[in-house]
């Protein structure tokens, strides 16, 4: 008789266990989003549609919408516009990954969403780059006839967020937080939003031309032409394996042809600010003679590019040269453009 008590006892107390296991584990998943989520209390509802669909609730501006870290890890597992699984094997070196899929987990846990302080500066310096576009008529610019800055202040601004996440002695970094575009967001970091109100201003003028030159390509195409440059096949480039991936691109090379008297300023210069380099893997090899279909109209420092040192790059930013406004004319026209932003606004700050 003694053991048929013993068992409704068990029973009661594996029942009053599991409850316990099951109270903490929720806990804990609650409090770890919460950490991760950036300590805020009014997230944004993740169920609307991504893009220019995406709705804001009643505290933000509905021309700026703010992406939580779950809809930003999304974004980088879907990976729509396949900038990482296009990625090079050198560039997949110089982020520190094997692989591409392992490169796309170790940017999907850098996503983060913004504090309340971070939105109200962001709000400030995109309604400050807003106005001056707007406003600018881009008549200091060769090819300023070709922008509409209405047009360009009209597209709506989504950003997202990453950190650096630092775990078990791994390095996680989304493009190891340089401020950049995919598809129709900004992609900042943790270490772009403690710029200065000046230079986060000129920066997101700069990252919204990207956007605008994503979704115009025909008008850029009009400028491009206009810069005396003519599209080169990477096939015909001898040192297309070093290119350097850039998601604000066309993915296409141009270069200025030979008899093109505007060649002869801007790259004979930028090519050489990187100096020289001792490296055995170094790609400028003067014994490499490759012909190419187009080597009676280009040479080598004519191409607007930018590229790796070698086979085994350690960062992003291990290059060729380091004016980047020469990678490529998106680039150069996203620079000129944000400069004008920077040389008539500088004084503003001064003393602030």
């Amino acid at each position: 008789m003694k053991y048929t008590y013993i068992l409704p006892l068990l029973l009661e107390i594996l029942a009053i266990t599991f409850t316990i296991l099951f109270t903490i584990y929720f806990l804990y998943t609650i409090f770890s989003e919460k950490i991760r989520s950036g300590l805020n209390s009014d997230e944004i509802n993740i169920t609307e549609k991504y893009g220019n669909g995406y709705g804001n609730d009643g505290n933000d501006d509905d021309h700026i919408y703010f992406m939580t870290y779950k809809e930003t890890a999304n974004f980088f597992m879907k990976d729509n516009d396949r900038y990482v699984r296009n990625l090079s094997e050198l560039d997949l070196h110089a982020r520190n990954v094997k692989t591409h899929v392992e490169y796309l987990h170790n940017i999907e846990e850098t996503a983060i969403s913004f504090t309340d302080e971070e939105k109200e500066l962001l709000v400030k310096c995109a309604n400050n780059a807003d106005k001056y576009l707007i406003k600018e008529t881009f008549s200091e610019l060769k090819y300023g006839k070709y922008l509409n800055g209405n047009d360009i202040a009209g597209i709506k601004w989504i950003f997202a967020n990453t950190y650096t996440n630092y775990f078990n002695d791994v390095i996680k970094e989304n493009e190891q937080g340089l401020p950049h575009t995919r598809e129709n967001i900004i992609l900042l970091s943790k270490n772009v939003l403690k710029y200065d109100e000046l230079n986060l201003t000129n920066t997101l003028i700069h990252e919204k031309i990207h956007i605008y030159q994503r979704y115009n390509p025909e008008i850029f195409d009009k400028i491009i032409k206009d810069m005396g440059l003519k599209e080169l096949d990477k096939k015909f480039f001898k040192h297309a394996k070093y290119i350097r991936s850039n998601p604000d691109t066309n993915n296409k090379l141009y270069y200025y042809a030979k008899n093109n008297d505007n060649t002869m300023g801007l790259l004979n210069a930028i090519m050489n600010i990187g100096g020289g380099s001792d490296n055995k893997n170094d790609i400028r090899d003067s014994n490499d003679s490759t012909d190419t279909k187009d080597s009676k109209d280009y040479d080598d420092d004519k191409v607007m590019v930018c590229l790796y040192r070698n086979d085994k790059p350690n960062s992003i930013n291990d290059v060729k040269h380091k004016n980047y406004s020469a990678e490529h004319p998106y680039e150069k026209i996203a620079y000129d453009i944000a400069e004008n932003f920077y040389k008539n606004n500088k004084n503003k700050y001064i003393n602030i």
